[in-house]
């Protein structure tokens, strides 16, 4: 069964990416869905939802706003749209403010310790998702107790855990990591004082079954914090349409409120999103 997308983010990027497709030819509303579907087909080997579906709603939102901006136009005997001398004009110009190279995902780090440094010290983190201990050794080098874990499900990821482990050894007993799926992860509820994910949930099969196990995990008034991809535009033109293995803005809130999430907040850091939620 397929996932619709839609939302302001959603739109967002439609604004830019129908101009890109008609600038190629002349296309039906129909047409469009199926293409961007084609093309962000290579999601499914991270997730089998992962393509993105564009809710026809949204679809009609976008070829109305373009069309009233003297973007595009309609083929009436084909039922094509075409793009116009202004909109090509108007796709050259978002293209040309593509966020420049940089090291977001280090500053987006940088703020989850500076949202940590109130936190008590003997404090335990869960890091889901681990990879190779990129966030967990930040925060054991701020000496939390941290724990880290990554079921190592994908083809890249497959021996990162081991990697995280050797690493580890010089540092003592403060980081641990271990191999496991945070949907089936043999721990007591209630656990962890914090739980951090960083560019990790977008690649995990059900996200919201991911959030409901972090929600048992956390002590209440625990936090979660979690780095991933910026849906948008400008996620779009930073990682293609990889980013919209994320969830939104509007779906972070959504999914947060419904497994009893409070307090959230999210955080845009260029090509990037960082979404703080409390336990209630």
């Amino acid at each position: 069964m397929r996932r619709t997308r839609s939302g302001p983010s959603i739109r967002e990027f439609l604004h830019y990416y129908v101009l890109v497709l008609l600038a190629e030819h002349s296309r039906t509303r129909r047409e469009l869905i199926e293409e961007i579907r084609e093309r962000s087909i290579g999601n499914r080997s991270y997730r089998s939802s992962g393509v993105l579906w564009v809710a026809s709603v949204e679809m009609d939102k976008v070829l109305s706003n373009l069309l009233e901006r003297g973007f595009i136009r309609l083929d009436s005997p084909r039922g094509k749209w075409a793009i116009t001398w202004h909109g090509r004009r108007a796709r050259r110009r978002m293209e040309r403010e593509k966020p420049s190279k940089s090291d977001t995902k280090e500053r987006a780090a940088e703020k989850i310790l500076a949202l940590l440094e109130d936190a008590p010290s003997n404090s335990y983190i869960l890091d889901v998702g681990t990879g190779e201990g990129f966030l967990a050794f930040k925060l054991a080098h701020e000496a939390f107790r941290v724990l880290g874990i990554d079921s190592c499900s994908l083809q890249y990821s497959k021996d990162s855990i081991e990697k995280a482990q050797e690493q580890a050894r010089p540092e003592g007993g403060n980081v641990e990591f271990r191999q496991a799926d945070i949907r089936h992860f043999d721990q007591p509820d209630d656990t962890f004082d914090y739980i951090v994910s960083s560019q990790a949930m977008h690649c995990m099969e059900n996200p919201p079954e991911c959030l409901k196990a972090i929600y048992r995990l956390l002590k209440a008034g625990g936090r979660f914090l979690c780095i991933d991809f910026l849906v948008g535009l400008e996620g779009f033109l930073a990682h293609g349409f990889h980013c919209f293995l994320a969830a939104s803005r509007e779906e972070w809130t959504e999914m947060l409120v419904e497994y009893g999430f409070g307090n959230i907040r999210m955080y845009e850091l260029d090509d990037y999103l960082l979404v703080e939620a409390e336990k209630q």
